[in-house]
């Protein structure tokens, strides 16, 4: 995540400094209250990382088996939505064009592996994934779980 960072920060950078690029959003509103909805998509983005990569890693070892737990019972891809708030946490900050681009990007691409993933677990793991993706959402958790 430490690279994402950097590679966005530096995407902002050449957008703002370099070519000059930015959206009228900057001219009516102040900085302030746009780090605020920065600061909680990087804390919940970095919150979903950290909890999914806590309930993967230790069941890496021997056969595939499906998890459900922790933030895996909120979304099917934990790890990519909170990669994804930490970069919405940047559009937040910089309000740039390029930083949308660099949003809509990621999401692309996240969507696309996401998909592709889920074929393979389907594969693997069968109904089991497919009754999982019933109950689960891919991206936006619901607000009331969906029993089995």
């Amino acid at each position: 995540m430490l690279m994402l960072f950097f590679a966005v920060l530096g995407i902002d950078a050449l957008g703002y400094f370099l070519f000059r690029v930015s959206t009228i959003v900057v001219e009516f509103t102040s900085f302030p209250l746009l780090l605020f909805p920065a600061i909680l998509s990087w804390s919940f983005g970095v919150h979903l990382a950290l909890k999914s990569h806590e309930a993967v890693f230790p069941e890496t070892a021997g056969k595939p088996r499906l998890i459900e737990s922790s933030v895996y019972s909120w979304v099917r891809h934990p790890m990519y939505l909170g990669t994804f708030l930490f970069c919405l946490g940047f559009a937040f900050a910089a309000v740039s064009l390029l930083s949308l681009g660099v949003l809509i990007g990621f999401f692309a691409f996240y969507d696309n592996m996401a998909t592709y993933e889920e074929k393979d677990l389907v594969s693997k793991l069968g109904q089991e994934y497919t009754s999982y993706q019933k109950r689960v959402r891919k991206w936006i958790p619901r607000l009331r779980r969906k029993q089995a």
